[in-house]
């Protein structure tokens, strides 16, 4: 075989058998979603007061924060399961979400008493919004990593903390529905703890999972 002939060769057989890497990773975090959708409504539900809160600014602030960590996460699964794809900017958009979340920490701490602080941290039950969370995101992590398994992801642990942040994101992004409390300073502890343990836990099994 001539040289020329055995290039072409090699660069046809990159293409992976099977579904493309992108396309199986939304089918898998879509099911994932579906399935902690559904275990959403059957176990928690939504708060009562949903629609009267979704007038208030900290609510709406909290689907803007996880819709845009999610978006940013999903596309860095996407390149993590390709070899050689570089990551861009996409950095800047998980970058700009603690930003936000610092930003409206500040506001909330500047226009509230100090004697107030400790009580919008706890909430109603800090507890429960981490636990909860991050027992949702479980099911759309080990669908992603499923999905990562059609891909040739290089970086195993990293390639599961992106997806370990995918999951918490949208598994946030789902509780907010049902989580009473609004206070950035809520938001920017238990959520972040919630996302922080579903990245460790994907990092984790990334990294004994998706190793060739």
């Amino acid at each position: 075989m001539k040289t020329d002939d055995l290039i072409r060769a090699l660069a046809a057989d990159r293409e992976p058998a099977g579904p493309k890497p992108g396309f199986a990773l939304f089918v898998a975090a879509a099911c994932g979603f579906v399935v902690s959708a559904v275990l959403f409504m059957w176990q928690i539900g939504l708060r009562p007061d949903l629609l009267s809160a979704m007038l208030s600014f900290d609510f709406m602030l909290k689907p803007v924060e996880m819709g845009l960590l999610a978006v940013a996460a999903a596309i860095l699964v996407v390149r993590l399961a390709r070899p050689g794809v570089p990551f861009g900017r996409t950095w800047l958009v998980v970058a700009a979400v603690p930003a936000i979340m610092v930003a409206a920490l500040a506001v909330e701490l500047m226009r509230v008493p100090h004697a107030e602080w400790l009580v919008r941290l706890a909430g109603a039950h800090w507890y429960l919004c981490v636990i909860n969370m991050v027992l949702l995101a479980m099911p759309i992590l080990a669908a992603v990593l499923f999905g990562l398994r059609y891909g040739a992801p290089t970086r195993p642990v990293l390639a599961g903390a992106m997806a370990g942040l995918l999951s918490g994101a949208l598994s946030a992004t789902l509780y907010i529905s049902h989580c009473p409390d609004d206070s950035p300073i809520f938001v920017a502890a238990w959520f972040t703890l919630a996302i922080a343990i579903s990245t460790g836990i994907g990092a984790l099994a990334g990294g004994r999972l998706l190793r060739w």
